[in-house]
This record gives structure tokens, C-alpha cells and sequence, in this order.
């Protein structure tokens, strides 16, 4: 039995971006008429963008039938089948990779549509075009650029398939990772001990640590504090509560609350408002002069 599990947005948030990529192909194909892919079961994620119509999928059970213009993420871990339709041709571009948030798939955690409308269908083959070219590149940074490509085509997936919960089986492991997450978020400011966070996923302290690492990336202490600071960057950036209340609010001296700001950020929590309201009113100036 599956459900979905409910988690703070900004948690949510950060465990999205614990995502680790891995691209492994990504090429323009076209389908001819006949073209089939029938029951596969690939360990890797596949992206698909289609440029024209006429092309079957199912993924498990879901049956689908893509539009020209429309993005669609077929999980890994999944029974596969793809093909053109009777008499049909189509072309598209996709790619291989592995998105992993610790240990586990990405798109077997989100629960998430398989097939979402691109934003901007033209601008989307652009950067699905410009993925490919830079996956067959040479240069040296050819392929973090395809993977920086990648991000912003799956970032837009994510986006454009609206409310976005955690899919999991009742009572596994992802429960026990929102319930400790949604904890620490709710608790910044108070001492939390490891053996509390602990106890929340009925884990013994040791094991909890390698636990929590492979679902997050990072130890319970480095995700407490990455945490703390991001609500410290919001708060210097949008309201006026002083850096001695903002170090107080996470449970945090002045002296080291600053020190921890200065080595997240590379400022210290005034310069950091001091800039972040430059670049505010920087934005606001322009906007006006584009109504005017």
C-alpha cells in the first residue's frame, strides 16, 4: 500500500536540493514508424521532451499519449514501454540519469505527474538542445553544464506539476525522515540532542547518523545549522529584526551565530541585509522602469 506524506515546504525544499545528478546519455531521436521499447525495467531515470506526436507510453500502469510541446519523466525501478503509434512518426530528445536525494530516486520519492505542459515550448528545446551539445562536448566543464541544463529541465518538470508531496510505503523509512525533519525545523532554536532526533525514528544514535546522512547527504548536525542559517538569510533579507534577536531565534550566541552567518554566506549578517536591500531596491527600480 502506498500513500503520500505531508512535509514542510522548506523542508521539502532542502531535500530536493540534496539531489545528487548523474547524467549517463542524452541525445535527439527519432521515432520511425516502427520504433518500440516494450517492457523495460532500467535502473536509471529517462527524460523525455517530444517535438511531435504520435508516441504510446506506459509507465507501470498508466497509459499515456504525448502532445508536442509536453515533458515526461519515466522513474527508474519502474515497468516500461514506449513506442509510435500505428502509422505514426515523432521525434524527441531525452536523457539517462540518476537523481538521488541519499540513497534513494528521486522520482520514486516525489509524487509527482508523469507528463506536465513545457513553460515555453520553444525556450525548452533550446536548453534540452543545448543539454545534448553539451554532453558530447569536450571542454572541461562540458558536462557540469549539461548538468546544470539538466537541473533547470527538471526543475521545471517539478514546478509545472504543481503541489509536490513525498511518496512513500506506510511506515518506511521516508515517514521517519519527515517526522524528524519537520521536528528540527519546528525546533532551531531549542538544543536538540542527537538521541531526540534519534528516538524519534526508533533508531539507536549510531545508526540514526548513517540513517539520516543517506536520506538527507548530510550529518544531523550539518543539516540543523544549513537550516538555521537559511532562516537567518530570510530574515536579514526581508525583515528588520536585529542579528542579535536573528541569533537568539536559533539558539545561538551572537559571536558564533556571526561566524557561522559569515562562513554560509561569505558576509556578515549586516553586510549580507546591507546588500540583499541594494539588490531589492535595484529590482524594484527596474520594474517600475519597464511599467513606465
Amino acid at each position: 500500500m502506498n500513500g503520500t506524506v505531508s512535509m514542510p515546504r522548506e523542508a521539502l525544499s532542502n531535500y530536493i536540493a540534496n539531489m545528487q545528478l548523474q547524467l549517463s546519455e542524452a541525445a535527439y531521436f527519432h521515432c520511425t514508424a516502427s520504433w518500440h521499447h516494450m517492457d523495460v525495467l532500467s535502473d536509471f531515470n529517462r527524460l523525455y521532451y517530444f517535438l511531435g506526436e504520435g508516441g504510446y507510453l506506459r509507465i507501470g500502469q498508466e497509459e499515456l499519449y504525448p502532445k508536442r510541446g509536453q515533458l515526461v519523466v519515466l522513474p527508474a525501478g519502474t515497468m516500461l514501454s514506449v513506442q509510435t503509434m500505428e502509422g505514426r512518426e515523432f521525434a524527441k530528445y531525452f536523457c539517462h540519469f540518476q537523481a538521488k536525494s541519499g540513497d534513494q530516486e528521486l522520482f520514486q520519492l516525489l509524487d509527482t505527474p508523469s507528463c506536465v505542459d513545457a513553460a515555453d515550448p520553444e525556450a525548452t528545446a533550446r536548453t534540452f538542445g543545448e543539454l545534448i551539445r553539451h554532453y558530447r562536448g569536450g571542454e572541461l566543464t562540458s558536462m557540469l553544464r549539461a548538468k546544470l541544463l539538466l537541473q533547470e529541465l527538471l526543475c521545471q518538470f517539478i514546478e509545472r506539476g504543481g503541489q509536490t508531496k513525498l511518496r512513500q510505503p506506510v511506515g518506511g523509512h521516508v515517514d521517519k525522515v519527515s517526522r524528524v525533519l519537520a521536528y528540527i525545523d519546528h525546533h532551531l532554536a531549542d538544543g536538540v540532542t542527537l538521541e531526540q532526533l534519534a528516538e524519534l525514528a526508533h533508531f539507536h544514535p549510531n545508526y540514526f547518523i548513517r540513517f539520516f546522512k543517506s536520506a538527507t547527504g548530510r550529518s544531523p548536525v550539518q543539516y540543523m545549522n544549513q537550516r538555521r542559517m537559511e532562516k537567518a538569510k530570510s530574515w536579514m533579507a526581508a525583515t528588520d529584526i536585529s542579528v542579535s534577536e536573528a541569533a537568539e531565534r536559533v539558539g545561538s550566541s551572537l559571536y558564533q551565530f556571526s561566524k557561522m552567518f559569515k562562513q554560509y554566506t561569505g558576509a556578515s549578517p549586516s553586510e549580507y541585509r546591507k546588500m540583499m536591500r541594494m539588490q531589492q531596491t535595484r529590482e524594484l527600480q527596474e520594474e517600475r522602469g519597464l511599467k513606465g
